[in-house]
């Protein structure tokens, strides 16, 4: 009889682990979608300021809408050629040097195989005077579907807030696959992307406390640091090179005169290195206090896990607005006044 209730009780607790194993499937399937939609955010921005139609257009289901200021259009093809028109087939070897889109602030609501997308953007582009000059402010209001295993774009609609542009008037005449074999591979997945996404962030919030340790320790022991000839190797050599460009910051130093933003983070992963590219801007005080776009570039990374964290294999900086040559002519007019 002692037996029989034993049984028994084993029987009634097997509910429950298969229960605590379901919400667990369901806690991490949630976290790989919203990374996957995360990921064709920035995708999007991406592979419209490379110009990539064709990959831009994969980002879309095969009915999937894309509604804005050229009109409504349906299905990856007509996307496609909707890019072609609105804005003329790129050269060979293009590289954009003229504009590019900073995409942030999305809110993702999932539901099974759909979910509800809302970001902000803006479109920046090169004045006269070889400053990123922001042109227009929005935000898109999207619908996803998962397509054959796939997270897809349903519907995008575009608006403008800053000039406002209603999606719905006329127009004028003018994925990564995470798919691994269990819940704590799945959950390593996403943890390794965020782990790095938190360096590309931390890099600016050093560089503009002026950390210079907490720095050069984002790199790995033998990390490298370039930026066109310039190379700098290990964190001895990187951590001079910010000494004697900034100087030794005072005690209790606060820095109100410039500061980074990072945007557009792609992470790939794969085992214990990865790659990653993501946008910046140094924004410094003006003449009268305001703050003033001076230089847009691009980020292209390697990263290596050492001792168990990802740490800078190598950053290769890019300026784009103004390039190189411009922004070391005037640094070197601003050293000489």
């Amino acid at each position: 009889m002692h037996y029989r209730f034993v049984f028994a009780a084993a029987l009634m607790a097997l509910p429950s682990v298969a229960s605590a194993q379901a919400t667990l499937e369901q806690r991490v399937e949630r976290m790989e979608a919203e990374s996957d939609i995360r990921r064709i955010l920035v995708e999007y921005g991406a592979y419209l300021d490379a110009r990539d139609y064709a990959a831009y257009a994969g980002l879309f289901a095969a009915d999937g809408e894309w509604i804005g200021g050229f009109g409504k259009f349906t299905g990856p093809e007509a996307i496609r050629k909707m890019l072609e028109d609105g804005l003329g087939k790129p050269e060979p070897g293009f590289v954009n040097k003229s504009n590019f889109h900073m995409l942030t602030n999305p809110l993702i609501e999932i539901d099974g195989n759909r979910a509800k997308v809302t970001s902000k953007y803006l479109f920046w582009s090169r004045s006269p005077e070889d400053r990123p000059t922001p042109l227009m402010a929005g935000r898109y209001e999207d619908e996803f579907v998962r397509e054959n295993g796939q997270w897809k774009i349903a519907r995008r609609t575009t608006w403008g807030e800053i000039p406002f542009r209603d999606p719905n008037e006329p127009p004028s005449a003018q994925g990564p696959n995470l798919s691994v074999s269990s819940n704590d591979a799945r959950l390593r997945a996403v943890e390794d992307q965020l782990a790095i996404q938190r360096v590309l962030i931390e890099y600016g919030a050093r560089l503009d406390a002026r950390d210079f340790d907490g720095y050069s320790d984002l790199f790995a022991r033998e990390g490298i640091w370039q930026n066109g000839n310039t190379v700098r190797r290990g964190r001895e050599e990187i951590k001079a090179m910010l000494v004697g460009l900034f100087g030794t910051p005072a005690a209790g130093f606060v820095n109100r005169e410039d500061y980074h933003l990072v945007s557009n983070p792609q992470v790939n992963v794969d085992g214990d290195h990865a790659t990653a590219r993501s946008r910046h801007l140094l924004i410094m005080r003006g003449k009268d206090g305001e703050p003033t776009p001076e230089l847009a570039g691009l980020y292209e990374d390697e990263f290596i896990r050492e001792d168990g964290q990802w740490k800078i294999l190598r950053r290769v900086d890019n300026p784009i607005m103004p390039t190189r040559e411009e922004w070391l002519k005037e640094m070197q007019a601003r050293q000489a006044r």
